[in-house]
C-alpha cells in the first residue's frame, strides 16, 4: 500500500467509524498533533483523545480536496473535515493535514493545521 492509500484508508476509516481499523494504521509511537492545540505521543494518548472528542459525535464526513507525496515519503492534504453531532447539528472545519511514515509504512506523525476560531464556533454547543 502506498502512503497516499494509507492515508485514504485512513480517512476512510474515520468516515465509517472503524476506529480499530484507523488505529492498526498508526505507529504504537505515533505523534497527533492539532497543531492549535497540545500533541498527543503514544497510540493509548491518541485514542483516548479520539474518544474524547467523538463522545458527541454521531459521524464523520471528511472530504479530500487534495491529496500529494512528497519526496520524503509524507502525505499532504487539503480536507474539509465534517462531523454529524448526536444532537443533529453538523460541524465542519478546513484543515491541511500532513501524514509521516515509518519504514514499516505506519504512520508516526499526524498534524492537521486548522484555524481555531473556526473549530471554536462549528463545535459550540446549539
Amino acid at each position: 500500500m502506498s502512503n497516499i492509500d494509507t492515508v485514504r484508508a485512513f480517512i476512510d476509516h474515520w468516515n465509517s467509524g472503524d476506529m480499530e481499523a484507523m488505529y492498526a494504521l498508526c505507529a504504537e509511537d505515533v505523534t497527533w498533533h492539532n497543531i492549535p492545540m497540545e500533541p498527543f505521543s503514544g497510540k493509548p494518548a491518541m485514542r483516548a483523545a479520539v474518544e474524547g472528542f467523538m463522545a458527541d459525535v454521531e459521524g464523520c464526513e471528511w472530504e479530500v480536496h487534495a491529496i500529494a507525496e512528497g519526496d520524503g515519503g509524507a502525505v499532504l492534504t487539503e480536507r474539509t473535515d465534517a462531523f454529524r453531532m448526536k444532537d443533529g447539528r453538523r460541524a465542519a472545519i478546513r484543515v491541511m493535514g500532513t501524514f509521516e511514515f515509518g519504514a514499516d509504512g505506519l504512520i508516526t506523525a499526524w498534524r492537521d493545521y486548522f484555524d481555531m476560531g473556526e473549530f471554536q464556533r462549528e463545535f459550540a454547543g446549539g
